[in-house]
């Protein structure tokens, strides 16, 4: 048993093990996070809708830790997995390279409600926030699916037409 926690506790220093644990942040934490926005929308409970939204706004930063851990991993992964793989890894890092902006913004428009708070227009920014983290909830669901695919390849991948 001490032997599994000490490796744990090594593991967790890896960049390979971290960005495994860190890739699903965003889309758990959006979900957790939209659900407590949408209690506070019935119950008007402050401290809530307060941890609503700054669970939105640190999930939309794991992104940050997630791509420096995956760049620090992406050599080891590479040299672990088929030669085929290669450029389907490396296309996929370049893809959340790209849509990391969408979660910066998620994160700034975070913040930009927390300063709105007791301002009289805060309704229409909440509402704002949760369509925003609704989309980037289902982007999140969308990226976590590619990753699949590639990682694990008992996951089918459906093409148009079938």
């Amino acid at each position: 048993m001490w032997s599994e926690s000490t490796s744990l506790w090594q593991s967790l220093g890896e960049a390979e093990y971290l960005h495994l644990l860190l890739e699903t942040l965003p889309l758990y934490g959006l979900g957790l996070g939209l659900l407590l926005l949408l209690i506070t929308a019935f119950s008007k409970e402050k401290i809530c809708r307060l941890v609503a939204i700054v669970l939105l706004g640190a999930s939309c930063l794991s992104v940050v830790p997630y791509l420096s851990c995956r760049h620090a991993a992406t050599p080891r992964i590479l040299a672990t997995r088929p030669v085929s793989l290669g450029a389907a890894i490396e296309a996929q890092t370049r893809l959340r390279e790209h849509t990391a902006w969408t979660y910066h913004l998620g994160a700034v428009l975070s913040v930009f409600t927390m300063a709105m708070m007791g301002n009289r227009y805060l309704t229409r920014v909440l509402i704002a926030l949760g369509v925003y983290a609704v989309f980037l909830f289902g982007l999140s669901l969308w990226l976590h699916k590619k990753e699949c695919e590639l990682y694990h390849p008992n996951i089918l991948r459906h093409t148009a037409g079938e």
